[in-house]
């Protein structure tokens, strides 16, 4: 009896301590970085490198940096020093503070304004010197499908299918929308890659609209709202591929990325986690008479036509309701 009980208690010990084991190399400390055309974005996370899980939110910041502004200011289609230097400012500020978690991994992705200059390979190969960590450009395809993962891995509900979400990114230079369905028994992603933003579509205000093209903001807006979002449905109905369209009936639209979830949802009343297009008409229609001394914050030369942005979207593409999601490409960044 003796044996058994001893045969026993060693079976269970060794169980034990190779269960923890398991679960030891299961968990890594990372770091990932999102520079984004007008936003650099850092996140520290536990993560559940099995089970592909960020478990523990440990540490998050963001710094504006105007990456896409300078781009298009810029006559040679070169980011100059001026930003470099910015950006590479950033950087080191937030990765000072990120490596107080002692992150065991650290791995960043650039957008849309450093495909489209270029030296932006140049530009980020000097920031990746400089700071010393891998950063690594990435298409806008690609940029779809991680936003899509970060949108998934932050609404954290197992039940949840692909084939029941619509993923909505927008940032400062591009625009993605993400469906996967099942095609042959395979899943496959419907991707929308628009070119239509945050600063290209205040740009296109500035520019074609108010003929202003040295000012910084285009507020107020005023009574170009109209003919704003005009020009957003016509883009959007143009753009948008008829499969995408048909994706979107029955499908629950997240909206991620700073866009949605810093510019719109800061604008609204109470901030909330979901927001109709009857909303954001009503917004949108008190806050385009608001000059910049009326508006707060780094990003107020845009806030109001983010607002036109989604609403025309949102008329064109038959959305109802947006829910909003704190997700940018840094969850998919920490799960890759």
């Amino acid at each position: 009896m003796r044996a058994v009980t001893l045969w026993a208690v060693t079976l269970f010990c060794s169980l034990f301590f190779t269960t923890a084991a398991q679960a030891d190399r299961c968990q890594q400390i990372r770091a990932g970085l999102d520079m984004g055309s007008g936003t650099t974005k850092i996140a520290v996370a536990r993560v559940n490198v099995c089970q592909q899980r960020i478990e523990q939110l440990l540490y998050q910041d963001q710094r504006a940096v105007a990456w896409n502004e300078a781009l298009a200011h810029a006559a040679d289609n070169q980011l100059n020093s001026s930003i470099t230097h910015a950006g590479a400012a950033a950087l080191r500020e937030l990765l000072t503070q990120a490596q107080r978690f002692h992150p065991q991994r650290i791995s960043g992705v650039a957008t849309a304004v450093f495909r489209h200059a270029s030296n932006g390979q140049a530009v980020v190969e000097a920031l990746q010197r400089q700071a010393g960590v891998p950063l690594t450009i990435i298409s806008q395809q690609q940029e779809a499908k991680l936003g899509f993962l970060s949108a998934k891995a932050a609404l954290n509900d197992p039940t949840l299918r692909d084939d029941q979400l619509l993923v909505w990114d927008i940032g400062g230079g591009s625009m993605q929308m993400t469906a996967w369905q099942q095609q042959a028994g395979e899943p496959v992603a419907e991707i929308y890659q628009g070119k239509l933003a945050s600063v290209t579509l205040k740009n296109f205000i500035l520019r074609v609209l108010k003929n202003q093209p040295d000012a910084a903001s285009p507020n107020p807006i005023g009574s170009w709202r109209p003919s704003v979002l005009r020009f957003v449905q016509f883009y959007a109905a143009n753009d948008v591929s008829p499969q995408l369209k048909q994706a979107v009936a029955g499908r629950r639209v997240i909206g991620i990325g700073g866009v949605h979830g810093f510019s719109i949802r800061n604008q609204l009343p109470g901030k909330p986690t979901r927001y109709t297009l009857a909303m954001l008409t009503h917004l949108s229609q008190q806050q385009v008479w608001k000059g910049d001394s009326e508006l707060s914050g780094d990003y107020r030369a845009t806030d109001v036509s983010n607002l036109l942005l989604v609403e025309g979207y949102m008329q064109a593409l038959k959305i109802d309701e947006v829910t909003v999601v704190e997700a940018s490409l840094i969850q998919g960044v920490l799960l890759q």
